[in-house]
């Protein structure tokens, strides 16, 4: 093929309602049912490892990609019922475009095609895309510059003469000095040429013979080609003569024949002169070469093209296969080649007849029968006057185990020695293939651990290095042996179940999961719990193509993180929806940054001791044009995972600062502004964040109280002790919200610098004059004062609450019975209001 041609080499396999296209690179492709094949063909008619195509080099194609096909794999394994090239059987081929390839019977086609990238259109095979490897009868003849039928019946005759053996000495000697001369020359001989009468004259000869021998064109008595010619033919009853001609100390062949019809003889004159010297040069030169090929590190071997015997081997190769320079050469090439020996043979014969230099990987036998990865060269070469094939032989174990390597991590996570994204896709491909022809069922589960980064952020990325690699072993130990696991980067995994037979199949490995994590897991001097949440999807319900299961998983995922995660979901198709709500949102929340579509809404807290409003809580609130109010526990949670809370966070604080420091400045009395910390603010630059704010605001530090949950602890706990000393020492006042809903609340009144606990709502909510009830809030307001903290009860929306709180030593309280959450203008009437009617507003007193 034209080399300039810029092609794809492609394999198009059909079988059943199986239809693929594979394109061919460097590599060597094992086909085969086995799934270690690189590629698999599933039918039963088709060996475990029917056929290899092998990529080659020809030496002086310009780097031309060519591929053959052998029967069997490159270890001497034959497939069971062979491989047919366009309806011929064959045990090896090199592959033209458009052949096709049968393996199997008649199950299973595979056609060869090379697709032009220039046109996207096929190359036909023809005889400019095919290459001339060969020098036979054709080059010779376009070459030999003699009178052209004669030089078909002289060529005839040599080559014929290498088949049939010849009675006659002189013919089998000029006939070998003919191809010698022939080959010597390159195909392209001029040679003098002479005819004569039956009386021995001269009637013709051409433009060589009058160069070389001027001086017998003329005068034939003198002439030694003719001397004695005619008689000698006549006399031998025989068409042809060959003998030897002294003149001027030159000896030539001549080469005579009658040609009855025209009466006269034709005679050809030849020189050998060259070839002798050719021959004592060769001698010479032999010992030198074997010098030279027995320093080479490379491994040579000669072997006799006839009977495949090895001549020769240099010291390179006979330690390379573990055998003394003697014990070799009573070997044949089959005893050290593993692929088989008719597979060899077709190689040899092929290199042999198209004069061709391949480069190939094989595989060569030890004398203690093991196997040497190597890579060889096979070209036909001229020793001591004879061809031999010779193998230039170079061990590529090395080489084979670094690419083995490199595709090992090209298709593994080099942290946890799992399988990678890319080998995770490849297999599922493999796994629908084949699933397809059972009409099975096959399941893609997507793993994502929850609070992973709270590892990496408070115990270092070393430990959560370590964490990863235990909970990927964990993982990998749930499950069967067919089944796999991959990293698929960060802290998610995806696990392949190829083969189940419901949901049943699939609860008991989501279930077993579960259960392996319920205990901690020791890592260095931590005892740290994994949670994680799962989404699954099954083939072929939720999806035919890889990318569709493993998109449909990783939705059901976060349909399982947005239920509070440790748990799995199946995938539904209503999902997707939600998924497409949730990017569209996060769309519309970038907006509402750029555009600064948030207002923020301050709800009172009112002490009923002092009868004084003594802070207000900044509750964010976001009025989007299209989609009217959305509320907090929408977008929150996804402003979270999207990481815009931080940009939200100092807007909030920023605006509510600022808003306090102009109500201050209003000459209403001071009091402290409220604003909500999310788990995801608690960064290490936390603390200058909000000095930095404090400044530009103006706003005394003790009017400013930060409001953080349990959860926000529990992500961060050493990081946020930090972060709030810090703040403390600020002057910032720090307060607990939601206290009571976490397990860990009274062990953190303790360690965290508090200065106030708001009692939930939903205590607050449920509260009635039971005594149960009464006696948790009265033990909550206890333990706050035994802390010297200050006690707010929030959600308070009922007279009979407030009554019963106020009973209960709570003094400061905030809900819809006092207030809803107001804008600023409304906030500040609000407070106006108060100031001036006290709490005669409220009908209790």
């Amino acid at each position: 093929m034209n080399d300039s041609i810029n092609v794809k080499h492609c394999l198009k396999i059909q079988y059943g309602t199986i239809d693929q296209q594979i394109v061919l690179g460097s590599d060597i492709y094992s086909i085969g049912r086995h799934s270690s094949n690189k590629i698999i063909v599933h039918s039963e008619t088709i060996s475990r490892f029917h056929c290899t195509i092998l990529p080659v080099k020809y030496q002086g194609q310009n780097q031309q990609q060519l591929f053959w096909i052998i029967d069997g794999d490159l270890q001497g394994n034959r497939s069971s019922n062979g491989i047919y090239i366009n309806n011929n059987k064959c045990l090896s081929h090199e592959l033209k475009p458009g052949d096709m390839i049968r393996v199997g019977g008649n199950e299973v086609e595979i056609s060869y095609l090379v697709i032009d990238l220039n046109t996207s259109e096929e190359i036909i095979c023809s005889d400019e895309n095919i290459s001339d490897n060969g020098f036979g009868l054709d080059h010779l003849q376009n070459n030999l510059v003699l009178d052209e039928l004669e030089a078909d019946n002289l060529l005839d005759s040599a080559l014929q003469t290498t088949i049939i053996e010849s009675n006659k000495d002189e013919e089998d000697f000029f006939l070998h000095e003919l191809i010698f001369l022939l080959k010597d020359q390159k195909g392209r001989v001029q040679i003098p040429v002479f005819a004569i009468n039956l009386s021995a004259k001269m009637i013709d000869c051409n433009d060589k013979f009058q160069e070389l021998f001027p001086q017998l064109d003329s005068n034939s008595l003198f002439n030694p080609f003719t001397q004695s010619i005619v008689e000698q033919i006549k006399g031998d009853i025989k068409e042809f003569v060959v003998r030897e001609v002294d003149y001027q100390n030159i000896t030539y062949t001549q080469y005579a024949r009658l040609i009855s019809e025209k009466g006269q003889i034709e005679s050809y004159i030849f020189s050998f002169q060259e070839r002798i010297k050719v021959e004592e040069r060769l001698r010479e030169s032999e010992e030198k070469y074997r010098a030279i090929v027995r320093q080479i590190s490379e491994g040579i071997i000669l072997v006799d093209p006839i009977n495949k015997e090895i001549i020769e081997a240099n010291s390179a190769y006979c330690t390379l296969v573990g055998y003394s320079n003697q014990e070799i050469t009573s070997l044949r090439i089959h005893d050290l080649v593993a692929t088989d020996p008719e597979i060899n043979d077709s190689i040899i014969y092929q290199v042999q007849k198209n004069g061709l230099n391949v480069t190939q990987e094989s595989i060569h036998r030890h004398q203690n029968r093991s196997l040497i990865n190597v890579e060889v060269n096979i070209s036909s070469i001229y020793y001591g006057a004879k061809e031999f094939i010779c193998y230039a032989v170079r061990d590529v174990t090395e080489r084979k185990l670094a690419e083995d390597m490199l595709r090992y991590q090209a298709c593994h996570d080099s942290l946890t020695e799992l399988a990678n994204r890319n080998l995770f896709h490849e297999q599922l491909e493999k796994a629908i293939t084949e699933i397809q022809k059972e009409q099975g069922r096959l399941a893609v589960i997507f793993i994502d651990l929850d609070r992973f980064k709270n590892i990496n952020d408070t115990l270092g990325h070393d430990v959560g290095d370590l964490f990863l690699q235990q909970v990927g072993s964990k993982l990998k130990g749930c499950l069967r042996e067919d089944d796999l696991i991959a990293r698929w980067g960060g802290d998610e995994f995806t696990i392949l179940l190829p083969t189940v037979n419901g949901k049943k199949d699939i609860d008991i490995v989501a279930q077993k999961i579960f259960s392996t994590f319920k205990h901690p897991l020791r890592i260095v001097d931590y005892q740290l719990y994994c949670h994680l949440s799962m989404g699954i999807a099954i083939y072929p319900e939720d999806g035919y193509k890889p990318e569709t299961l493993v998109k449909n998983a990783d939705t059901a995922l976060y349909r399982s993180k947005d239920q509070g995660g440790n748990y799995y979901q199946y995938y539904v198709p209503s999902m997707n929806e939600k998924r497409k709500e949730l990017l569209e949102l996060e769309g519309y929340l970038y907006e509402a940054i750029k555009f600064n579509q948030f207002q923020l809404y301050y709800q009172p807290q009112i002490n009923f001791t002092t009868k004084q409003i003594v802070g207000m809580e900044a509750l964010i609130r976001w009025h989007h044009p299209h989609l009217g109010t959305v509320a907090p526990a929408k977008f929150i949670p996804l402003a979270e995972q999207t990481g815009f809370i931080n940009a939200i966070g100092q807007w909030a604080l920023f605006t509510a600062c600022k808003q306090n420091k102009q109500w201050q400045d209003l000459g209403l009395p001071p009091f402290k502004i409220s604003v909500n910390l999310s788990p995801r603010q608690c960064q290490p630059e936390l603390p200058s964040v909000w000095m930095d704010i404090l400044d530009k605001t103006q706003l005394p530090p003790q009017y400013l109280e930060l409001e953080i949950t349990e959860n926000s602890i529990i992500v961060h706990p050493e990081l946020t002790r930090n972060i709030l000393e810090d703040l403390t020492r600020m002057g910032v006042t720090v307060s607990m919200d939601d206290f009571g809903t976490g397990y860990s609340s009274l062990g953190y009144l303790k360690k965290f610098p508090f200065h106030t606990i708001k009692i939930d709502q939903s205590f607050v909510r449920e509260l009635k004059s039971e005594p149960e009830d009464l006696a948790i809030i009265s033990a909550v307001v206890t333990l706050g004062k035994g802390f010297n903290l200050q006690i707010v009860a929030e959600g308070v929306e009922t007279v009979e609450q407030l009554k019963l709180l106020t009973g209960l030593g709570c003094d400061v309280m905030q809900g819809y019975l006092l207030s809803h959450p107001l804008p600023a203008y409304e906030a500040q009437t609000f407070i106006e209001s108060f100031l001036k009617n006290g709490l005669d507003r409220f009908f209790i007193y």
